[in-house]
């Protein structure tokens, strides 16, 4: 009974140390997986949050440097702020100012004459032009001048009541068929007349006629001087006509009063600063005038001094 008695309470307590031996293993192994994944979740958002926290205090730095940029932009704008060396004024290698001095030329180079580029159009503009001369005219226009007597050509031909004319500077040519085969095929236009259309020229009285002055009885005026030797070497009445005024000063369109005597065909005018050359006697604009329709001289011829008869 003593064995047995003895041997009881050891069994129990056997058992109940080990009673439940494999469960308590395995609830232990069971209860430590959660808290390794709860470690391992902890890990992770730990790495996250601190990528974040680097990210946001990159993106707070750049907002700062485009912050200050536009600041800087604003403030030199504004001239507060400038870069070294900026605004420095740079001294020109010569002077600039208009009415300094001019710049020699080099040696051995000569000034270029502003004649040279008289012509020559600004940058962008088109060279003038102008028409040619009718094949009908331009024998005549060749044979009695020119440019000098008949100037430029200011349109192509044109027919007026039946007639071929042509618009020069200083005259207008007609044809005259007609006088076909006749030093009279070509004519000038009465452009004096119809220049001085209106106006009335105080005449000459009658006087016997010299070399160098003549007394014209077809339209009661005289010619003489520069204006008759004009007359006579550059075609006389079948260019020019009859004189219809005397010689008298008129402002002219560049506002300086020359000495003029109109004809029947033409104006001629004694240009001084010319004297002692070919241009010292020149004929007016009139067909330039009369093309564009200008405003015409309004001078009052006064009245001539009678010549003393023989």
């Amino acid at each position: 009974m003593s064995d047995g008695g003895s041997s009881e309470p050891r069994r129990l307590e056997f058992v109940t140390e080990n009673r439940y031996p494999i469960m308590s293993t395995g609830n232990q192994s069971n209860d430590r997986q959660p808290e390794e994944r709860r470690a391992s979740g902890g890990r992770r958002i730990e790495r996250t949050t601190g990528k974040n926290r680097v990210l946001r205090w990159g993106l707070f730095a750049l907002v700062g440097l485009v912050a200050l940029l536009l600041l800087w932009l604003l403030l030199n704008g504004l001239g507060l702020v400038q870069l070294p060396g900026q605004g420095v004024v740079v001294q020109p290698t010569r002077v600039l100012l208009p009415g300094a001095a001019p710049l020699e030329a080099p040696r051995g180079l000569e000034p270029v004459s502003a004649e040279i580029n008289a012509g020559v159009p600004p940058v962008g503009e088109r060279a003038y032009v102008p028409p040619e001369v009718s094949p009908r005219f331009a024998g005549y226009y060749e044979a009695m001048g020119g440019v000098r007597i008949f100037g430029l050509p200011l349109a192509a031909p044109q027919w007026v009541n039946g007639r071929e004319v042509q618009w020069f500077e200083r005259a207008r040519l007609e044809h005259w068929p007609e006088f076909a085969g006749t030093p009279y095929e070509v004519q000038p236009g009465l452009i004096g007349r119809e220049f001085t259309h209106g106006r009335s020229f105080a005449r000459q009285s009658f006087f016997v006629g010299t070399p160098d002055m003549r007394f014209v009885p077809e339209t009661g005026h005289s010619l003489g001087g520069r204006f008759l030797q004009f007359w006579e070497n550059h075609g006389g009445l079948q260019v020019f006509g009859f004189p219809i005024s005397e010689e008298f000063d008129e402002v002219l369109p560049d506002g300086r009063a020359y000495r003029v005597q109109y004809f029947e065909r033409a104006r001629m005018e004694y240009h001084p600063e010319f004297a002692g050359t070919p241009d010292e006697v020149q004929l007016g604009l009139l067909g330039l005038a009369l093309f564009l329709g200008e405003q015409r001289p309004t001078t009052v011829q006064p009245a001539p001094t009678p010549l003393p008869l023989p």
